[in-house]
């Protein structure tokens, strides 16, 4: 897949225009450090345009961290940023971790620390989480033992990637690219197997509840039916789960799993009684 990376440094970008001339997917700076007031002042924008467009988007967040606790509030920071974007996302959150002079002061394991902290952060929140830098900083100053576990994106400007482990998901290949609809260069990308989300069918999970996909999508404000038992999806596609009004109806949605007038009950499904008040 072909990509682009961008940030303030690209200006206005005509996101039309980048879809035309064959890109597909993007990753967007969010912000970078410890505050909010570090968002990137183009985030909105270009997660608007990149919507509006088709383009899948991923993001990015630059850090300045020298400690895991600073890493932590760091990724506190983007979470929060990104939050109203959430449905948007369909690639990896990714820690960008550089040559700060106070990164490169610290031990590699602290270093390694940090990008764990941070990843974990933003997993926990029900985002995917990757980790981007370069090809000499992933092999030279970090623990890669302890990070296999992670998607990475690695920058390598060269014909050819020099890492190709199980985890590569993205090579950023050049810094001076161009593509229509940016004004001047800009970072070029190449995406792999895992970089999007595989497409699936059914329940899945994210950080504020359960979802039933169809085509890789959430469904939103349906009835969907399955083993047996009928579930109400929101408007943001989450399982509703409680007593709900739908279309002008009441509902019990099961709050919680278990045992209900001795029937099982799936969290979520709705619970139908008969005349005598037996679930049916």
């Amino acid at each position: 897949m072909r990509g682009i990376d961008v940030s303030k440094h690209q200006g206005a970008v005509d996101w039309r225009k980048v879809k035309a001339a064959g890109i597909e997917f993007a990753v967007i700076r969010a912000g970078f450090g410890m505050y909010e007031n570090q968002t990137d002042p183009r985030f909105a924008d270009n997660m608007a345009g990149a919507k509006e467009a088709g383009i899948p988007v991923g993001i990015y967040w630059y850090s300045y961290a020298a400690s895991a606790d600073e890493a932590r509030r760091e990724a506190e920071i983007c979470r929060k940023v990104i939050e109203p974007w959430r449905e948007q996302i369909a690639l990896p959150v990714f820690f960008d971790q550089e040559y700060e002079p106070a990164i490169k002061a610290q031990t590699r394991a602290v270093r390694t620390e940090m990008c764990r902290v941070f990843m974990q952060s933003i997993q926990e929140a029900g985002f995917r989480a990757g980790l981007y830098c370069s090809l000499d900083w992933y092999l030279n100053w970090l623990d890669r033992s302890r990070l296999a576990e992670w998607p990475v994106w690695i920058a390598h400007y060269a014909k050819k990637c020099g890492y190709a482990g199980e985890n590569l998901i993205a090579w950023q290949y050049s810094a001076r690219g161009r593509v229509d609809g940016v004004s001047g260069d800009v970072d070029l990308d190449e995406g792999y197997e895992g970089l999007l989300p595989a497409r699936r069918n059914g329940w899945g999970q994210s950080g504020k509840g359960w979802y039933w996909y169809e085509n890789g999508r959430p469904v939103k404000n349906v009835w969907r039916k399955t083993d047996g038992w009928w579930y109400r999806l929101g408007p943001d596609g989450r399982m509703l789960t409680g007593l709900q009004e739908v279309d002008g109806r009441g509902y019990c949605l099961n709050p919680a799993r278990g045992t209900v007038g001795g029937v099982y009950v799936p969290e979520g499904a709705c619970i139908i009684t008969d005349e005598n008040g037996a679930i049916l």
